[in-house]
């Protein structure tokens, strides 16, 4: 690789900077080039799954980064770690934690961590776009993680307990080596056998209308009744495949209380969600999940009533 010039190196370094300072853990740097394997990855997965065909597809608009962004030159990946909060009684193996800690909700005090970023890459000069491209992809391209067998992107020092955020610039930034191996340990299924629906059929392939996550919260119609059955106590989300995987252990570290959830999380529970009225709904449960429409409480209620099925069947 030819050497890079000097005010492109003190720039990345000035960038990375930047990262640590607005709060995230990690930050890596790669190109905007097109992320071919990634869309070959996701053209598979529609040729195998054509049941799903349509979850697929609208991924594929995040392929090439320049079709959209011409003016792009690299990308900046930042690492940002949830796993760093107290989860709140009667919450964990109900709500999965990546939203539970959604840095997109306003009380949350990552919230501001992109804004941070972006204002400060524009400070050093640079146009700025957030996001447009396959984070998971960009962060192993970067350096910043490494995938597992179920998918998810792995980071060193904070397990797969992470958010990839990725922020599109115009400048060349010298990349950062990507990381090219499976993080997981040679042999291990833990993250497939701990999949309650066998979504994950095989090492890094997910059927994604099959993984409790989305059928907590995407499935256009009613669940197929032996899926419910396995889909264990969760109400929203599932964390099965990350709990069960040895790469995890000890990363989750609860350094902070997360306020805003402490003091409703009575109102959380299964227990309460298979009977909150609909003022509840629109007072305390939707500011905190917000992207789901507000006129939809009753799919709470029923995934609450279907997890306190399955826990106490």
């Amino acid at each position: 690789m030819p050497s890079q010039p000097r005010q492109s190196v003190s720039l990345a370094a000035a960038v990375k900077r930047l990262a640590a300072e607005a709060g995230y853990a990690d930050c890596g740097i790669t190109t905007a080039e097109p992320f071919e394997e990634y869309g070959r990855a996701v053209r598979r997965l529609m040729e195998r799954f054509p049941e799903a065909a349509d979850l697929y597809e609208r991924m594929l608009g995040r392929v090439d980064v320049r079709a959209r962004n011409p003016w792009a030159r690299s990308i900046v990946v930042c690492i940002r770690r949830y796993g760093k909060y107290a989860i709140p009684p009667g919450l964990d193996a109900h709500i999965g934690r990546n939203y539970l800690f959604d840095r997109r909700v306003e009380p949350c005090p990552d919230h501001a961590l992109p804004a941070r970023m972006k204002e400060g890459l524009r400070a050093l000069g640079l146009r700025v776009r957030i996001g447009g491209c396959p984070d998971r992809w960009a962060a192993a391209r970067a350096g910043a993680a490494r995938f597992g067998r179920n998918c998810f992107a792995y980071s060193p020092a904070c397990g797969s307990w992470i958010n990839i955020e990725c922020f599109l610039v115009d400048a060349e930034l010298p990349p950062d080596a990507p990381t090219g191996e499976l993080a997981c340990p040679e042999g291990c299924t833990a993250c497939m056998d701990a999949c309650p629906t066998g979504a994950i059929v095989e090492p890094l392939v997910m059927q994604m209308d099959r993984c409790v996550a989305f059928l907590t919260y995407g499935a256009a119609g009613p669940i197929p009744p032996e899926l419910e059955a396995r889909m264990g106590p969760w109400v929203y989300g599932c964390d099965a495949c990350q709990r069960a995987c040895p790469l995890n252990a000890g990363k989750w570290a609860p350094l902070e209380r997360a306020d805003w959830l402490q003091d409703v999380a009575d109102k959380l529970t299964p227990e309460a969600l298979a009977t909150m009225d609909d003022e509840t709904y629109r007072r305390v449960v939707h500011p905190l999940f917000w992207y789901i429409p507000a006129d939809d409480p009753d799919r709470w209620r029923r995934n609450a009533r279907r997890a306190l099925e399955n826990k106490n069947g």
